[in-house]
């Protein structure tokens, strides 16, 4: 009788979990109800954490919370890919600014993410651009790069592999592409409001509003690319070519302190396109036409039998 009670305690208390892993769940969620960007869903998450809590869901060992952590990261990312739940350290602001000192020092030895720049066979400018820099290092390559496809009678921006980046800089190039009349592509939607998202004064060399134009995507394109490559295409500037993009459009916040040491990141904050209302969340961005073996090769055939 003694050891199927003691057996009973030990389950109920295998299912109840670690205490203070359901404390942190049960805080994320009052956090995700008060913030997620999308109010209604941002309740049945929450709703969803609670229930998965009292179920037993995290039941890890206390000293297990990298297990933890991985469980509930790969709940969260079930809901939205841009949750970011974590342990919360006294050296977390100076490692945060430890990466973006390394990331800003990574510019100068690849050439500020403006990686190629060329014209083609057919007179088909093609510019690849692997990350977005911070616009004080990126807009001088960038600039250097338009002025080399000045004369081109099509143009391929290859955003293949950029997985984003600096907001601003992705944004002079928009501004560089889309038609003069243009003056923002997109507003900003939170809880409360919805504001337009303005374009930058003109910095680049403009692009005529006659050329021709591709965006080369893959799977491994996001965020900021993803705005650039969505954007135009909605503009009917530019055709998509290659394969559908990551689905990274949701920003998120400041990570917000929870009990324990643990801390969540919640999406705040959605772009809306003005155009179409909506944006490239989870779906990514649709190519216009499938890359093949060689996208690029694809994308100079169809330059130059658009026409300049």
């Amino acid at each position: 009788m003694f050891l199927a009670l003691l057996s009973s305690f030990a389950l109920s208390t295998s299912a109840a979990g670690c205490e203070a892993h359901n404390d942190a769940v049960n805080a994320a969620a009052d956090v995700v109800e008060a913030r997620y960007v999308i109010a209604d869903e941002g309740r049945v998450i929450a709703d969803q954490l609670r229930a998965w809590s009292r179920d037993g869901r995290y039941r890890q060992p206390c000293d297990d919370s990298a297990g933890f952590m991985s469980q509930l990261n790969r709940d969260l990312d079930g809901w939205d890919g841009h949750f970011f739940f974590e342990r919360q350290s006294d050296s977390a602001d100076v490692a945060a600014q430890d990466w973006l000192s390394a990331w800003r020092a990574e510019a100068r030895t690849v050439n500020a993410g403006v990686r190629e720049a060329r014209v083609l066979e057919g007179n088909i400018g093609y510019v690849r651009i692997s990350s977005w820099y911070p616009w004080d290092s990126a807009g001088p390559k960038l600039h250097a790069a338009l002025a080399l496809v000045a004369d081109v009678d099509g143009l391929i921006i290859d955003l293949r592999g950029n997985g984003g980046g600096d907001a601003a800089t992705v944004s002079h190039l928009m501004r560089a592409l889309a038609p003069s009349s243009i003056d923002a592509v997109q507003s900003i939607a939170r809880r409360d409001a919805e504001q337009p998202e303005p374009l930058p004064e003109a910095e680049l060399p403009r692009i005529r509003e006659t050329l021709p134009l591709a965006i080369l995507v893959d799977r491994r394109s996001a965020s900021a690319s993803e705005y650039l490559a969505y954007s135009l295409q909605a503009l009917d500037r530019a055709v998509v070519i290659g394969g559908r993009s990551g689905g990274v459009a949701s920003m998120i916040g400041e990570p917000v302190a929870l009990p324990n040491g643990f801390a969540i990141a919640v999406p705040e904050a959605r772009p809306v396109n003005l155009i179409t209302r909506g944006n490239w969340e989870a779906d990514g961005v649709r190519p216009d036409h499938s890359g093949g073996d060689d996208p690029v090769h694809v994308a100079r055939r169809h330059l130059e039998h658009s026409g300049a």
